[in-house]
Formats: structure tokens, C-alpha cells, sequence
């Protein structure tokens, strides 16, 4: 069963390919340029750390740097969409893209993995942690993007509170 679970994980976030996406659901990225400035610092997350987080992840906390709201979930489909979001392309790193969050994975109220959410023009990766540092980078699949893209507007468009 284990192993069936591992392939089906394996194949479910390996299965597309980081082509061609559809402009009109990804105007964040439409615009990047197709050679973006940077370099590979960092290998892919590792399918074993994957597997955990499929397998076990409970709860999932979004902190954005610059925004007065966050976003939690903790129901597996949603927690295994955002798994999902994790393509397996190994992004090049801006040195000029900053952070505009942080995702905090958990396990049993458990802190099992931390990545910083990079979300801008031409940066949409995400940079995961191993003893608060820096280890592997992946890029945002295209319904990530999607996913983040509404985030953002929601908040823009939500009335703040005094």
C-alpha cells in the first residue's frame, strides 16, 4: 500500500510538464521573461519529503511578509493541492527576487518543513528550509500561480479592517 501511495504521489506531481502555460489563467507569469536572470542554487525538494507531507502533513500556515492577513488550511485536499503546487523544475534564483512569505507544513501541530514563498514578476518558486537554511528550490506549478494570484486579489478586494 505504502509503495502504491509513494507511486501514485510520484506520478501526480511529476506527471506535467512545466511547459506551456495558459495565459489567460496566469497573468503573473504571462509577462516573465522567458530567460529569467539567476542561477540553479539548490536542488529539487526530495520525493521522500514529498511522501511525508502527502502522507502526513495536517495543517499548513501561509504568513505573508507584506500583507495583514494570512491563510490556513487543514483539510487534506486542500493541503494535498498545495502539495501539488510543487513542480519538480528546479527554478533559477534572482538574487533581486525577495520573499513575500513563508509556508509552515505540519505534522500533529509539528513544524515538519518550512519554504519561503518567492511570488513576483519572473520569481515564482518556492525555497525550502533544512535547519533555517536555505536547501531546495522548486517552481510554482501553473494552478499554484493560479492559486496565489487569487490570494492576493481576494485581500486587495476584502474590506480592511480598522
Amino acid at each position: 500500500m505504502r509503495r502504491f501511495l509513494t507511486l501514485l504521489l510520484g506520478l501526480a506531481l511529476f506527471s506535467c510538464q512545466p511547459g506551456s502555460k495558459d495565459n489567460t489563467s496566469n497573468a503573473q507569469s504571462s509577462s516573465a521573461p522567458e530567460q529569467p536572470a539567476g542561477e540553479r542554487l539548490y536542488p529539487s525538494i526530495p520525493l521522500d519529503t514529498l511522501t511525508m507531507l502527502w502522507e502526513k502533513c495536517d495543517f499548513i500556515d501561509y504568513v505573508f511578509y507584506y500583507t495583514n492577513f494570512s491563510v490556513s488550511q487543514n483539510t487534506r485536499d486542500d493541503i494535498r493541492n498545495t502539495i501539488r503546487f510543487i513542480s519538480e523544475e528546479v527554478p533559477l534564483i534572482d538574487p533581486n527576487c525577495k520573499p513575500v512569505g513563508r509556508l509552515f507544513y505540519q505534522v500533529q501541530g509539528e513544524n515538519r518543513l518550512e519554504a519561503d514563498l518567492y511570488y513576483s514578476q519572473g520569481c515564482t518558486y518556492f525555497v525550502f528550509l533544512d535547519k533555517g537554511k536555505p536547501a531546495y528550490a522548486n517552481s510554482i506549478m501553473p494552478a499554484g500561480i493560479n492559486f496565489f494570484n487569487q490570494v492576493f486579489t481576494s485581500a486587495q478586494s476584502a474590506p480592511q479592517g480598522h
